[in-house]
Parts: C-alpha cells; sequence; structure tokens
C-alpha cells in the first residue's frame, strides 16, 4: 500500500513538470488536464479506457441492418473520462430530433432560470380591507405554472382566510399576461401540419388545461343523464338532451365512439409515439359485451363545445346512455385563465367568503396605488422539468418553451424569446451551433426542428460539467425501471444504467445520454434515425445501448 502511494506521488509530480510543455504544444483543454490527473490518481492511466474497437463493435449493428438502407441518420459517442469523441457517424448532418428537442429546452431552464428557480402563482388585491372587508378586487396572477390546480387553489383559499379576509367588497380577477396571446403551439411553432394537438399554453392554467366530463346515467329508462366537471368550476355549464337508455336500446357504445370526431387515439399515437396524447374519446366502465346484432343502431354519447357570450364554455350533451353507467370524456378547456379565476371565486364563497363581484379575466395595473401582494404560490421548476423528459410530456416542454421566452426576453412574443434565449445559451456554453440550426417549439412535435447528433451530445457533455448536472441527469428516463424507457433493454448492463430521452415521430426516432461503463467511465451518445422504419430504429438504438453499457 506505501509502495503504491509513493509510486503516485512521484508519477503525480513527474506529470506537473511534464504537463505545461505537452499541453502546450498539442493544445489540449484545461480539462484535458483534469481528466488526465483524476485518472492517474484513481490508479487508473488513459490507457485503461481501451475503446480501439468501439468503432467495429458500432459499426456491426448498423451495416447489418437493411432498414437503413433509405435512412438519414447520426451517431455521435464522447467519453468523459478521455474527454474526447470516441465515435462518429454523419455527426455533423442536421436531422430533426423529434421530443429529444426537449433536451434543449430543459438545459435553457436550468442554465437560464436556475436549478431551484420558483414559479410564482402570485395573490395581489387593488383595494383596502377594513374590519375584514376587502373594499377592492382580488387578482390571482399567473406565473406559467403549467401543473396548477385545484388543489392549489384550496391552498390559496386558505391563505386568503389566514390573511383575515371574510368580505371581498369586488371582484375576482385573473391575470394571464406573463404569456403572449397566442396559446396553440401548431401556430406559434409556424408548422404547416399539426402532428399532435397540444392544450393551451397559458401563463394561468388549470389541471393541465383539460377538463374531464363525467356522464353518469341512474336507474330509470328516459330520464335525463347527469353530467359533472373535472375541475369544477362554474366556469362551466351543460345542455343536456342525453337520456338513460331502454332496455331496448341497451347495447355497446364502443363501436359508436368514432362518431366523436376527436375519438382517434390510435392516429394520434402513430404520428407521435413517445408521448400519450390527451384522451377525448369515452373510457368505458362496466360495459358489457354485446353480439353483432345488438351493436346495429347503436345510441351513443356525443359531446360537442362551444363558447358563449357571457365566456363560459357549454357542453351539448346529447344521445343515450345504458343504465348504471359512468364515462368519462376529456376537452381542452378554451379559457383557462377564466375557469381558474371562477373555480377560485367557488371556492372562496364555499369557504364562508362573502364575494359581492364577479370572475373574470384582467391585467393587473402595477402602477396601482393600493396594489399589495398577500400570497405566493410557488412550484420548484424541476416538478416540472423531470416529468417532461421522464415521461416526454408535451405540454410541459411547451410551457417551459413559454417560460424560457417570457423570463429571458419579451412576454409580447414567447416563443421567438424562447428560440432567442436557446441560442444564446448554447454560446454561453461555448456550443458550435450549425448553420441551419432550427427549434421552432420546445416539445420536439416540430417536423421542422433540425440539429445534428454532435451538438447534441455536446449539449449532454456540457450539462455533465454544469451546476446542475446531477438535476437533469436526474430527470432522464432510465433503461427498463421508469419513463419511456421502462420496457427497453431489460436483463443487460444497460438496465437501470443507461439514463436518457428518447424521440419518436412517425419518421423520426432519436436516443440521447448517459451510460457508466465496466472501466469506470461515463459515455455520452446520440442517435438519431430520420426514415419510414422507426420500429426498427428503436431495436437498433437498444443494441448500440447494449453495446456502450459493455465496455
Amino acid at each position: 500500500m506505501k509502495k503504491n502511494t509513493i509510486i503516485k506521488q512521484v508519477l503525480l509530480l513527474s506529470l506537473f513538470l511534464f504537463l505545461p510543455f505537452s499541453f502546450a504544444a498539442d493544445t489540449i483543454s484545461p480539462i484535458s488536464q483534469n481528466k488526465t490527473i483524476e485518472a492517474i490518481v484513481s490508479g487508473k492511466s488513459i490507457c485503461d479506457y481501451d475503446y480501439s474497437n468501439i468503432k467495429t463493435s458500432i459499426n456491426n449493428i448498423l451495416y447489418k441492418n437493411k432498414n437503413l438502407d433509405k435512412t438519414k441518420y447520426g451517431i455521435a459517442v464522447y467519453s468523459m473520462k478521455l474527454n474526447k469523441w470516441i465515435y462518429e457517424h454523419n455527426a455533423d448532418l442536421l436531422l430533426v430530433p423529434a421530443s429529444n428537442t426537449k433536451l434543449f429546452t430543459t438545459f435553457t431552464s436550468y442554465s437560464t432560470l436556475g436549478k431551484d428557480f420558483h414559479i410564482a402563482t402570485n395573490i395581489y388585491i387593488d383595494g383596502v380591507i377594513k374590519d375584514n372587508v376587502l373594499i377592492g378586487d382580488l387578482y390571482l396572477v399567473g406565473g406559467g405554472d403549467p401543473i396548477f390546480n385545484i388543489n392549489d387553489i384550496e391552498t390559496i383559499v386558505d391563505a386568503i382566510k389566514q390573511y383575515g379576509i371574510k368580505k371581498i367588497e369586488g371582484n375576482i380577477y385573473g391575470d394571464n399576461s406573463f404569456f403572449d396571446d397566442v396559446t396553440d403551439r401548431y401556430k406559434y411553432s409556424g408548422d404547416q401540419d399539426e402532428v399532435q394537438p397540444v392544450p393551451p399554453i397559458t401563463a394561468l392554467s388549470i389541471e393541465k388545461n383539460i377538463v374531464t366530463i363525467i356522464v353518469t346515467s341512474g336507474k330509470i329508462p328516459g330520464k335525463s343523464v347527469n353530467v359533472n366537471f373535472r375541475p369544477a368550476s362554474s366556469a362551466f355549464t351543460t345542455s343536456i338532451s342525453a337520456t338513460v337508455a331502454s332496455n331496448s336500446e341497451e347495447t355497446d357504445l364502443f363501436d359508436d365512439l368514432t362518431e366523436n370526431d376527436e375519438t382517434d387515439e390510435n392516429a394520434i399515437l402513430n404520428l407521435a409515439g413517445d408521448s400519450k396524447p390527451i384522451l377525448v374519446a369515452a373510457k368505458k366502465k362496466n360495459v358489457r359485451k354485446k353480439s353483432s346484432r345488438q351493436k346495429r343502431n347503436v345510441p351513443s354519447i356525443q359531446i360537442t363545445t362551444s363558447m358563449l357570450e357571457n365566456g363560459k364554455q357549454c357542453f351539448y350533451v346529447k344521445g343515450s346512455l345504458q343504465r348504471n353507467r359512468t364515462y368519462t370524456y376529456q376537452y381542452y378547456i378554451k379559457d383557462p385563465a377564466f375557469v381558474a379565476t371562477s373555480a377560485l371565486k367557488d371556492r372562496l364563497i364555499t369557504a364562508g367568503i362573502t364575494v359581492t363581484g364577479k370572475a373574470a379575466t384582467k391585467t393587473l395595473d402595477t402602477n396601482a396605488e393600493n396594489k399589495k401582494l398577500i400570497y405566493t404560490f410557488s412550484r420548484n421548476i424541476n416538478d416540472i422539468i423531470v416529468p417532461t423528459n421522464k415521461f416526454s410530456d408535451n405540454y410541459l416542454a411547451e410551457a417551459l418553451f413559454k417560460l424560457n421566452g417570457a423570463v429571458n426576453g419579451h412576454k409580447e412574443d414567447c416563443a421567438a424569446s424562447s428560440r432567442i434565449a436557446n441560442k444564446e445559451t448554447l454560446k454561453k456554453f461555448n456550443l458550435a451551433i450549425p448553420e441551419n440550426f432550427l427549434l421552432n417549439d420546445g416539445s420536439g412535435l416540430s417536423r421542422r426542428n433540425t440539429i445534428t447528433t454532435k451538438l447534441l451530445a455536446s449539449l449532454l457533455v456540457a450539462a455533465n460539467n454544469s451546476t446542475f448536472a446531477h438535476k437533469l441527469d436526474s430527470s432522464l428516463s432510465i433503461a427498463g425501471i421508469d419513463g419511456t424507457l421502462q420496457k427497453r433493454m431489460k436483463q443487460s448492463n444497460a438496465e437501470n444504467n443507461l439514463r436518457a430521452k428518447t424521440g419518436t415521430l412517425r419518421n423520426v426516432s432519436s436516443l440521447a445520454g448517459y451510460i457508466n461503463t465496466k472501466l469506470g467511465d461515463t459515455l455520452v451518445f446520440a442517435f438519431i434515425f430520420n426514415g419510414p422504419n422507426v420500429g426498427a430504429y428503436k431495436s437498433i438504438e437498444n443494441e448500440l445501448g447494449i453495446v456502450l453499457s459493455n465496455y
């Protein structure tokens, strides 16, 4: 043991005497010096990290696969210990990354907002309080929290009660002005086709801007069905003509669900297989299978929706439903800020606080004389980033994209500001931006997004050397364990080892992340395939991941 220690010390002394000359001659970066020193101190030499046959191992997988004949693809692999690229194939080729776009979005969030940034939803009053009565208005000001929900509203109501307010002689306003007015990803991305719909992206949201409609039938034929909403809000209203079906009408509703023009879940999944879409079709509960004869002239529930002049969203429920059945449908909320504000007013009243005014949306006047912040509900940014990457949540990614733009630039055009923030962040980390690099959105649904595998892997190398390294690494799905990689690379060295972000479109498959080797190295990798054989590309990604894990 003592002898080994003396040898290490001699090696270190020799290294420090020699390094200034050799590194100056070869222009190796300071990071390389650190890696070399680290290897020697740990008892390993650079030669111990032998990747001499990695090119052959990877090429054997690629060249035997006929599905790559008409495929554009790029591969890049980087050794953190050697501080160099150990494999590249078309690494500078511009390709569509699909959901690996989310890595750029979340990297920008961590870099510009901070690894422990909190999204604030603020409660302001504009008025005066006398004898527990607010004479004036109360404002719910959204700060871009995409998972703000009914439980959070209940927390806010409790805070308002604790503040001592028992009556509000004024209105309840929702301020949605932190983001711009373009709430549709399809529009601000500039795309020509909509790969998959996403709920409205708003500064003041509620339950991910999705309303669940629960339709329940009773026992008596001819009676009206019952309709409830989640979240419950007086901003929703119904027009119900649907009734409980008679005995002769009772049959399986499943075949008729296609009457709703929004029910083709599988078609949406085929277009964007990485993240499940919103289910707008009915989900059946306790429905008995019937014969083909009974399925003729099937009664069904049809739901349509529109906005009324008073700002409420009305749902029209028609058709018939079997006795003692419950179906759920999901739709996007058209005016989330108004729904959230109305829900706040409803719960204030339920909690015993009198409200004399209305619920509406309005921007808080920052120069108002009687304006006062009375409570802040905050959400840690990691509560958004983890499901964005691990489960490839498109809605959350787009919310982060807008948030990046609003915080770092101009609220008047969050998407344009976010694109600038992306590029400025890459420059900050000295990452070379290729010509024609383009990110139109935050989720990767845009088919016009173009990056290179080298840039994608370089982003992960930069993240690994950053102050938020652990945070971003922890947000990735783990092979064979969770997220979008839960069922992949099981019973291999990659299982519970490889951490990565997946990407899937109809003509795209991608995988990028980290893997620990048996040699004690961490490899950073990026694979992007553009072509018609997405299933085959997934299998190739699995093979490549397993090969890397075997080193």
